[in-house]
């Protein structure tokens, strides 16, 4: 019985000293986690430090692991931390983002532009995310003394329900009804190709100039006449610290519909963004472009356009992010008297986007929208309102490590106060995604 008891008595210390450890390194956990996150990572690399052969299978504390090693210079410890979290979670593209920084770090250049590059190569990245990774690899590519181009090209079906954006319904023009334009809808064959070249300059690697060109085109079946080939030419400047990046961009444009030239214009814009912390960022930016209308009809048409942006950016996860921006747009006319072309615009939208796995992602997009022109139309009897919403889903997922496929919906509906303007059409896009 003696026996008995001495047993029970053991088994009741073992699992008490259990419980008790395991409620330690829980508390040590929270404890490296507090220190981590208000940026003590010296204080957090050394708690960790004790902690992680405790908790080799636990993602998450390897990556403040990692973290905290790269803030704190000790390279080696983080990319083996870094390593661990690939093994663990292979579809996290921040991860892979932390490693390609840390090869850079040890001076390993060729495997940080692999790595770099295959970040570059999701299409579900965020601009400023892609700005950010393009400014290393100029630094990568300066190293090995040369630049850094990439591509990426874009093949797509596409159905459009409204080509012509024919309106909703019957309309009054003038005191007499017209009946609503006709519906065309039409399938088309689309492609866009974007060429970046970035190229570090300056002794502090915070300078980078880039260069972009875009190019689109878009093949309709039977409704020729709103073929669309768009070619677009913009270099930059841009400058980047710890907390800040700016950039300074200038460009040219070209549209076509059908064969005829139709809009030519020159911009420029300066962009900023600042991080607040590591997952929230502010981004603004403020455009000003000359439109000039190619057809003489059209010449009135001609105007200046102004456009101020803010957008708020959350790191949701190593993998998703949400963003939300508001956007006012000017628009005035150099001369003449149309009444289409005077208007102020206010826009409201919001992206998410999710790396569900290292095969599948999705991106989700809504916006609404208001524009008022400032000029009275006798024919309506009003001056122009326009309320619109849009949405959109992208589902991509990757064939090989260099090619995706992508379905994309998208669904738009204009209520004007002149329902000559009303209209509705979705979109649907098949296609593939190809980076080189």
């Amino acid at each position: 019985m003696r026996h008995y008891f001495f047993i029970l008595v053991m088994l009741f210390s073992f699992s008490t000293a259990w419980a008790s450890s395991e409620s330690d390194i829980e508390a040590q956990y929270s404890a490296a986690i507090k220190e981590y996150k208000a940026k003590n990572f010296s204080a957090s690399y050394a708690m960790f430090s004790k902690l992680y052969l405790s908790k080799l299978s636990d993602a998450k504390l390897n990556f403040y692991f990692g973290r905290s090693a790269y803030e704190t210079g000790h390279y080696q410890m983080a990319l083996a931390a870094f390593e661990r979290v690939e093994m663990l979670d292979e579809g996290n593209l921040r991860n892979r983002l932390e490693m390609a920084r840390t090869y850079y770090m040890l001076k390993m250049y060729e495997d940080a532009e692999l790595a770099f590059k295959e970040v570059l190569d999701n299409p579900n990245i965020p601009q400023n995310v892609r700005t950010n990774i393009e400014m290393y690899l100029s630094r990568v590519t300066k190293v090995q003394e040369k630049s850094f181009t990439y591509a990426t090209i874009n093949v797509d079906f596409l159905y459009d329900s409204n080509v012509n954006y024919g309106s909703l319904g019957d309309f009054e023009y003038g005191g007499s009804i017209y009946p609503s334009t006709e519906i065309k809808s039409d399938m088309a064959l689309q492609a866009y190709a974007d060429v970046v070249n970035v190229y570090d300059i300056g002794d502090k690697n915070a300078f980078v100039i880039k260069n972009r060109l875009v190019g689109f085109l878009k093949d309709y079946a039977q409704e020729n006449d709103y073929d669309v080939t768009y070619l677009a030419y913009a270099p930059s400047l841009i400058y980047r610290n710890t907390k800040n990046m700016v950039e300074f961009l200038l460009g040219v444009d070209g549209l076509m519909i059908g064969t005829q030239d139709y809009l030519r214009s020159v911009y420029m814009t300066p962009r900023y963004e600042y991080s607040h912390t590591n997952r929230l960022r502010s981004i603004a930016y403020f455009k000003y472009q000359q439109k000039y209308f190619q057809r003489e009809s059209e010449y009135d048409l001609n105007a200046d356009h102004f456009e101020l942006s803010y957008g708020l950016q959350k790191i949701l996860s190593p993998s998703s992010y949400i963003q939300g921006n508001l956007v006012g747009i000017n628009e005035a006319k150099h001369h003449g008297t149309r009444v289409d072309v005077d208007y102020n615009e206010y826009r409201l939208n919001v992206v998410y986007a999710n790396q569900f796995t290292t095969v599948l992602a999705t991106e989700l997009y809504g916006e609404y929208r208001k524009r008022d022109y400032s000029d009275y139309s006798s024919g309506f009897d009003s001056k122009r309102v326009d309320n619109a919403g849009s949405l959109g889903a992208n589902l991509n997922a990757k064939i090989f490590e260099t090619l995706r496929t992508h379905l994309k919906a998208t669904y738009n509906r204009v209520q004007s106060n002149q329902e000559r303007y009303s209209y509705e059409k979705y979109t649907i896009t098949l296609g593939l995604n190809k980076t080189f």
